[in-house]
C-alpha cells in the first residue's frame, strides 16, 4: 500500500504538464503518514466554461464520500475502512472512487515514500525514490466534501495503488502494493484528458519501470527522525539478499 510519503520543493518552481504551466510553492514534509489525516500538495483539475484547468492545492489526504455527514460519521467510518488508498484493480467498482473517477482525478506529488520489507518476522523501513527525478506523480482520486453540521467544505483525495513491480515486490515483500506511479506523458493524460473506463483502468494500474527505482534501509523510528530517509544499514541485508 502507500501510507508514508515524503515531498520536498525547497523554492518556488515552474513545471508543465501538457500545455499548462503550474507554478508550485515550496514545501517540505518529510514523512507524513496518511493516518495524521492532514493536508498534502496535489494537481487537480478544475472544470471551466468545458475546459480542464489545472490548480496545485492542498487537500486532506483521505477521499471523503458524500454519504459521510458530519466529522463524526467520518471518524467512525475508519473504523471500517479506510480511503487513502484505492486499489487499482477495482477502482470502477470502488463504491467511493467508482463515482468520482471520471471527472476528479488529480496527481499527488511526492519526492519518496516508504514501506517495509519483512525478514525472519521482523520488518525493516526502506525509502523508495527515483533514480532522475526529485519530484514525481502519483495517481489519485479527489473529491469536495461538505460537513453537514458546520458547513464546512474541503477537498480530499486518495492514492491509487497497483501491484508491485519486480522492484517492490521484494521490498513490499507481504502485500506487493505499490502506489500507482505515472511518467510525464500518463500524468497528463490522467489529469487533463477525458478517458473512457479502459483507459483509466490501463492508466491506474500502470507499473513505473523497475529499473527506474531505488531504495535503502531507513531507522526503524524514521517517522521520528529529522531527516526520515537517512540510510540505516542492517547487517541482515546484503545487496544479493536486496536486489
Amino acid at each position: 500500500m502507500c501510507y508514508v510519503v515524503g515531498v520536498k520543493i525547497p523554492k518556488k518552481q515552474t513545471i508543465k504538464i501538457s500545455d499548462q504551466t503550474i507554478e508550485l510553492d515550496p514545501i517540505e514534509l518529510p514523512a507524513q503518514s496518511g493516518f495524521s489525516y492532514a493536508q498534502w500538495p496535489v494537481i487537480f483539475n478544475e472544470q471551466q466554461a468545458q475546459n480542464n484547468i489545472l490548480r496545485p492545492g492542498l487537500m486532506h489526504w483521505e477521499l471523503i464520500p458524500n454519504w459521510v455527514r458530519n466529522q463524526k460519521e467520518l471518524n467512525e467510518s475508519r473504523k471500517k475502512y479506510t480511503t487513502l488508498n484505492i486499489k487499482s484493480e477495482g477502482i470502477l467498482q470502488n463504491k467511493v472512487a467508482q463515482a468520482l473517477v471520471h471527472t476528479n482525478r488529480c496527481l499527488v506529488l511526492a519526492s519518496y515514500f516508504f514501506e517495509w520489507q519483512e525478514m525472519n518476522k521482523e520488518k525493516f523501513p526502506h525509502c523508495i525514490q527515483l533514480k532522475h527525478r526529485d519530484l514525481f506523480y502519483m495517481a489519485g482520486v479527489w473529491n469536495s466534501w461538505t460537513d453537514y453540521t458546520t458547513g464546512e467544505t474541503k477537498n480530499s483525495f486518495g492514492i491509487i495503488t497497483t501491484e508491485a513491480n519486480a522492484f517492490m515486490a521484494k521490498i513490499h515483500n507481504v502485500k506487493k502494493r505499490m502506489p500507482t506511479i505515472l511518467n510525464d506523458e500518463l500524468a497528463a493524460a490522467w489529469v487533463t484528458t477525458s478517458l473512457n473506463s479502459n483507459d483509466i483502468q490501463t492508466i491506474a494500474s500502470t507499473h513505473i519501470d523497475a529499473k527506474d527505482m531505488q531504495a535503502h534501509t531507513v531507522s526503524k523510528n524514521f517517522l521520528q527522525a529529522s531527516d526520515p530517509c537517512q540510510k540505516v544499514d542492517y547487517q541482515i541485508f546484503t545487496p544479493q539478499t536486496l536486489f
